[in-house]
């Protein structure tokens, strides 16, 4: 478990975390060959880059004074994403289900965050963080479940 003295620091965290879900999106392009497939994935990585970049510009100054955050999950980057789990022979479900349980592990700690914290403006920005992945996470079940990722 982490405490967060800074939202700041949190938000600096989950960049990176996001950034590396960027990385599985454009490595599965590369894995996926077929065109519905791609389509779908595309469609998934642009949603995912839309929200990076509202992460980017989150002027935490707009959410009040920071709070310290308390009992959040320690991910390091080796538990979301673990060493050598894909490579190029991975096959496009071997990606996408790698992506959908970092996507599940990442909507945990903004709910976890957002547990913790006092300011309702610092809880409602990670309410909806959580929610942009719970969105995400069933667009990715929608297009598992629909077998475009199977082959």
């Amino acid at each position: 478990m982490l405490a967060y003295k800074e939202l700041q620091d949190i938000i600096d965290a989950t960049l990176e975390w996001e950034r590396n879900i960027l990385d599985l999106y454009e490595v599965a392009e590369i894995g996926i060959k077929d065109e519905d497939a791609k389509s779908a994935l595309a469609f998934l990585k642009d949603n995912h880059v839309s929200h990076l970049n509202v992460l980017k510009h989150i002027d935490v100054k707009n959410f009040g004074p920071t709070v310290w955050v308390r009992y959040s999950r320690d991910y390091r980057i080796d538990d979301l994403i673990p060493k050598k789990a894909i490579n190029r022979d991975s096959s496009a479900e071997e990606i996408c289900t790698l992506i959908l349980n970092y996507e599940e592990k990442l909507k945990t700690f903004y709910r976890d965050v957002a547990d913790h914290l006092n300011s309702e403006k610092q809880k409602d920005l990670f309410e909806s963080l959580g929610l942009f992945k719970e969105n995400q996470i069933q667009r990715i079940m929608s297009c598992k479940n629909k077998n475009l990722w199977a082959g």
